[in-house]
């Protein structure tokens, strides 16, 4: 694909994401400090904790691959039942709200429970979402229990639940691999530019470093479709950072640009002093020794003021400079009837 051309329009919502997800796994208890009516999610031994609630693993990775966001808020507490509750956590762009509720076995297994996952914001931020939590589940979240009830219950069969989380990590496949095509793209023209470069040109560039970092480039590429192959989103994004920064080295221009900038300061900093006319032996050998500098301050300390022995006791005293007349003594311990 071109690097000016633009994946197609996607049809999925604009505003939010809804989906369902199985429960499988219990994970440990966490703590409620109370806000009201509401809650604020802890861990379990938080000294504000006083009740306790139940995620499933679920919750628990969608919060871990999220990224850092304010603690999430309980907006409906659990009663009896711990791992029935709804959850909202995000940050500026991103809101994220999960409910768990039982759909069979009376909610008695942690695989009795289903989560509702509704994601507001923008839409490769939820599908780079989806992506990161299927890849980290490592297993389709859509593959119920219990098929005829779970259908019953969200309205949707196996299939449809399967094509709508596939919708949206299918449109995050598409942005990654575009951005690998765009950097493919990069590369070629970063070697045809090498080729035709003159052999009087950027006399001080190195073009030996410059065919290695192309070299390092085409491997990274390999690595980010490779990862791309497994949903690696994150270990995509540290190949992509390596093959900008390659590219960067393998540019003579930016090279050059680098080099006159530094000859700028250089020429700030030192355009008082020449190298050739300064000879740092001799510099070194005509500083002062210690003593000389004790010597000097020695001197400078008698326009200094002085000790001249008074206590503390002394400069507390209010006589009056310049005067031999004194404050008069005030008596305060009077009771002013007189």
């Amino acid at each position: 694909m071109p690097e000016d051309e633009t994946p197609p329009p996607s049809t999925l919502d604009a505003v939010k994401t809804v989906l369902w997800a199985q429960v499988r796994k219990a994970k440990d208890e966490f703590g409620i400090e109370m806000n009201g009516e509401t809650g604020i999610l802890r861990p379990a031994n938080h000294p504000s904790a006083s009740g306790s609630i139940i995620l499933g693993d679920v919750m628990a990775m969608l919060m871990r691959v999220f990224g850092a966001h304010a603690p999430p808020r309980i907006v409906e507490l659990p009663g009896f039942d711990e791992q029935r509750w709804r959850i909202e956590f995000g940050d500026e762009v991103v809101w994220v709200e999960v409910a768990s509720r039982p759909y069979w076995g009376l909610g008695l297994l942690a695989s009795s429970f289903l989560n509702q996952i509704i994601i507001r914001g923008p839409l490769e931020r939820r599908c780079r979402l989806v992506l990161d939590l299927c890849s980290a589940m490592g297993r389709p979240l859509w593959e119920p229990m219990r098929r005829k009830k779970w259908a019953r219950v969200t309205g949707m069969d196996t299939k449809a639940h399967s094509e709508e989380w596939n919708r949206h990590m299918n449109q995050c496949r598409t942005a990654l691999r575009l951005e690998i095509e765009k950097r493919e793209s990069r590369i070629a023209e970063m070697k045809k530019k090498l080729v035709g470069l003159g052999k009087d040109e950027f006399p001080d560039f190195d073009r030996r470093s410059a065919a290695a970092a192309i070299e390092r480039a085409l491997r990274d590429v390999d690595v980010s479709s490779k990862a791309l192959h497994e949903d690696n989103a994150a270990a995509l994004e540290r190949a992509f950072a390596r093959i900008d920064t390659a590219l960067i080295e393998a540019d003579p221009e930016k090279e050059v640009r680098h080099q006159v900038f530094e000859e700028e300061d250089e020429a700030v900093i030192f355009h008082s002093v020449s190298a050739e006319d300064v000879e740092f032996e001799e510099v070194f050998a005509s500083a002062p020794a210690l003593e000389e500098f004790e010597d000097s301050v020695a001197e400078v300390d008698e326009s200094l003021p002085q000790e001249t022995g008074a206590e503390a006791e002394d400069l507390l005293t209010l006589e009056k400079v310049g005067s031999e007349a004194e404050i008069p003594y005030i008596d305060l311990t009077t009771d002013g009837e007189e």
